[in-house]
């Protein structure tokens, strides 16, 4: 057998492994689907039977039942302290943005009063308020840089 014969060979093999592995693949996946489709079918079955309280008479059933009716007291319970939580946060949350605000006023307000004092300008020898612009103090006559 040639070479050539040997690559078509180990090639067509190849091929339908391929095949083989692709097609073990999609039946997989559907065995996968009708899986899922019966657990979601008792599912609903199971939804059904608590319900309706069929099967009242098993023990096995009331048993499960039972822990039902308990995860749901939980789930109950820890909704509402999700609710307070939240509206406990709404309100912090409130009360951090009012504190924000309030700091920012009185930040701008600072801002204001440090510009207004940088306007104004004072004599280096007797501590009286000049005219920007002066050259002059007006009460002891100093000169001003």
């Amino acid at each position: 057998m040639s070479f050539a014969d040997k690559l078509k060979k180990f090639t067509n093999d190849a091929v339908e492994k391929g095949k083989g592995l692709a097609e073990q693949g999609k039946l997989s996946l559907e065995n996968q689907k009708q899986l899922d489709a019966i657990k979601h079918a008792q599912q609903l079955i199971g939804a059904y039977v608590a319900e309706n309280n069929l099967l009242a008479e098993d023990e096995y059933v009331m048993s499960q039942l039972s822990a039902i009716a308990a995860a749901n007291e939980i789930m109950e319970k820890n909704s509402s302290r999700i609710a307070e939580l939240k509206a406990a946060g709404a309100a912090a949350a409130e009360q951090a943005e009012d504190a924000i605000d309030e700091a920012i006023s009185e930040a701008e307000s600072a801002a204001k009063s440090v510009e207004e004092a940088v306007q104004r300008a004072f004599c280096p020898e007797c501590g009286k308020e000049v005219d920007p612009g002066s050259r002059f103090c007006p009460s002891c006559g100093k000169p001003l840089v």
